[in-house]
């Protein structure tokens, strides 16, 4: 003897169908094809300088023309160095009088990275990658093949 039974189907069971769907949506437009970090979609060139202050020469040497840069946070590449610009460093020091004073430091470096991306311009807002917001004066943790550290963007213009 087979019985047959029925499936009943109640608030719950359609609550946990509604709450696994949006679960499942809300992955892919996080993961999904919503959030692609590729290089070559986008055709705007971005073009800014990142200031790195105070290192020392071997820091300086580390860093090449043609070498990728990348996020420290997130691994997203954020350009390619174009051009680098180095000079003493900078530093304020207290003089033997009590007063500050500036001192060049030949042990020390200063300096700029040009570095180019394609990105995305939005409402006052600038991407690289169409994923890392490039801010004027903001901090940003970055990382190449050879060295990582931080910098301060400090100028951003769009070819």
């Amino acid at each position: 003897m087979s019985k047959n039974k029925k499936i009943k189907f109640n608030i719950v069971d359609f609550l946990v169908l509604i709450i696994v769907v949006v679960v499942v949506f809300a992955a892919s437009a996080k993961f999904g094809k919503y959030n692609v970090k590729t290089e070559e979609s986008s055709e705007t060139t971005i073009e800014y300088t990142i200031d790195i202050n105070n290192v020392r020469d071997y820091s300086l040497d580390a860093y090449q023309i043609g070498d990728v840069v990348y996020d420290s946070l997130t691994g997203v590449n954020i350009g390619t160095i174009s051009k680098i610009d180095s000079s003493d460093a900078v530093t304020y020091e207290n003089s033997e009088k009590g007063e500050v004073i500036k001192v060049t430091n030949p042990y020390r470096k200063d300096i700029v990275l040009h570095l180019e991306t394609p990105g995305t311009i939005e409402s006052n807002a600038y991407y690289a990658n169409k994923s890392i917001e490039l801010k004027v004066n903001s901090q940003k943790a970055i990382e190449t093949k050879y060295i990582k550290t931080t910098g301060i963007i400090s100028n951003i213009t769009v070819e």
